[in-house]
């Protein structure tokens, strides 16, 4: 018997908030992936569900949790594993589709354009438009302007519940980086296209 199994994680049980003497673990060492922020009512079986990874990878990824016999907490960072979570195959023309977008600085400014490029500020706030309701929309980051559906690839992901047209993100965008931000809107059923903007932050 595996030793998950022996401690029996089903991974549905919800995030707890800690009490004022309790403290979150600290997510692993190294995660070479992405570290998701756990929310109100998630479970490790949603979290890997959100993220297409099987849950026992999402498990051996934190051995925090498996000490914790599963129990996870609001605020907590969990270690996404370095897989493909969004399947090429899962984009297709007929999902959801991108059809505004808005780069802002912490003031409500619209961010410059230089070369092509949208200057964006150390904190930038994003607003995008779908054409559909998006219970999911995946924000991923590429320096050399490729697609890769891979959590070590992601700025952020937003969960709606219930879903909606008009979707915000909060990025807080590393210095010194230029390429390509990718925007991805999901429903119950499929992706749709990924819209391409060129960005840059010295």
């Amino acid at each position: 018997m595996s030793p998950i199994r022996k401690k029996g994680i089903s991974g549905k049980s919800r995030a707890v908030k800690p009490h004022t003497t309790e403290v979150i673990p600290e997510p692993p060492e190294t995660c070479g992936g992405y570290l998701y922020t756990v929310r109100e009512n998630d479970s490790l079986y949603s979290i890997a569900k959100l993220f297409h990874c099987p849950l026992q990878t999402l498990i051996k990824a934190n051995p925090q949790v498996v000490t914790r016999s599963g129990t996870i907490f609001v605020r907590q960072l969990i270690c996404i594993p370095d897989i493909e979570i969004l399947p090429v195959t899962d984009l297709l023309p007929l999902g959801p589709q991108v059809l505004f977008v808005e780069l802002l600085d912490a003031m409500g400014n619209e961010l410059p354009v230089m070369n092509g490029h949208v200057m964006l500020a150390p904190r930038t706030f994003i607003r995008v438009t779908f054409s559909e309701p998006v219970s999911q929309a995946f924000f991923f980051f590429s320096e050399d302007g490729t697609l890769f559906l891979r959590p070590s690839f992601l700025a952020g992901v937003e969960t709606l519940s219930p879903p909606q047209r008009s979707v915000r993100f909060v990025w807080d965008v590393p210095s010194r980086i230029r390429g390509s931000l990718f925007i991805i809107g999901c429903n119950e059923s499929l992706c749709g296209p990924a819209q391409e903007i060129l960005v840059k932050r010295s």
